[in-house]
């Protein structure tokens, strides 16, 4: 998928600025000299989807602690990535004037191994990270079982065993977005997938996609990323539409 909307952060030379400044501050342990990025993660107003990283700011860790901080034009909760690179990065949540105080204990896997304080929604993305971490975990060890022997009867409980796994994470994430139906996290949340598995499907879960975009069009109207989700929601529709329109001609007796 493709972005095309991008976003720059404003530079506030007035007196508010430090309070209106959103701040990413804290520690990576044994990280000295290495260089953390902030961008901000924007949509694709277009509905089309994907994504696109705005550089924001960059910070040398210095005494294994950092700050990072940006001066958004609106206060809109938004997404915001942190890390060493693409493959070594979290993605938070952060609205205008927020304090974030992260922790991180391994600095080779940022998103599996951190703390957060200072803002509800951040902390909504750091429990839906830890819980993807163990289902992570959980699944690297049945592969490795499962490579360990070529014995039918072993695959086929490895497989079963995976599928509850993934089962009870998916209900986890059912959960969370019942229990948080105003935070910008269940988009993360529907959409969360660890390698080519995916835990909802657009078409087939379309009625909790729904569900996530009228519980927070009622809270942040004007928001990007639920705008975003508004069109995403009509593109699926068009391509159930043109699907059942194809099958119906194809079912169609030939009158030749």
């Amino acid at each position: 998928m493709v972005a095309i909307f991008s976003w720059s952060c404003s530079h506030e030379k007035n007196s508010d600025a430090t309070s209106n400044a959103t701040t990413f501050q804290g520690t990576v342990h044994n990280s000295e000299g290495k260089t953390l990025f902030l961008h901000k993660l924007s949509v694709d107003t277009t509905g089309v989807g994907g994504s696109e990283y705005v550089g924001l700011s960059n910070n040398s860790v210095a005494d294994s602690k950092f700050t990072l901080s940006c001066h958004p034009d609106n206060g809109q909760p938004e997404f915001y990535r942190i890390g060493f690179n693409d493959q070594n990065c979290i993605t938070t949540i952060a609205q205008k004037g927020e304090k974030l105080s992260f922790s991180f204990s391994n600095k080779d896997t940022l998103s599996r191994h951190y703390t957060v304080k200072g803002g509800k929604d951040a902390e909504l993305m750091c429990d839906l990270d830890a819980h993807l971490s163990n289902f992570i975990d959980s699944a690297e060890h049945l592969t490795l079982w499962y490579n360990s022997s070529n014995e039918d009867q072993l695959h086929v409980a490895v497989n079963q065993e995976y599928s509850l796994i993934k089962l009870h994470h998916t209900q986890y994430l059912k959960n969370f977005i019942a229990k948080n139906p105003t935070s910008l996290a269940t988009i993360t949340a529907f959409y969360q997938q660890y390698q080519r598995a995916t835990f909802f499907d657009e078409i087939h879960d379309l009625a909790l996609l729904e569900q996530i975009y009228k519980n927070l069009s009622k809270k942040y109207p004007k928001n990007d990323n639920v705008n975003w989700l508004k069109k995403r929601i009509s593109l699926i529709k068009n391509k159930i539409q043109e699907s059942e329109k194809l099958q119906q001609q194809i079912n169609q007796p030939n009158n030749n």
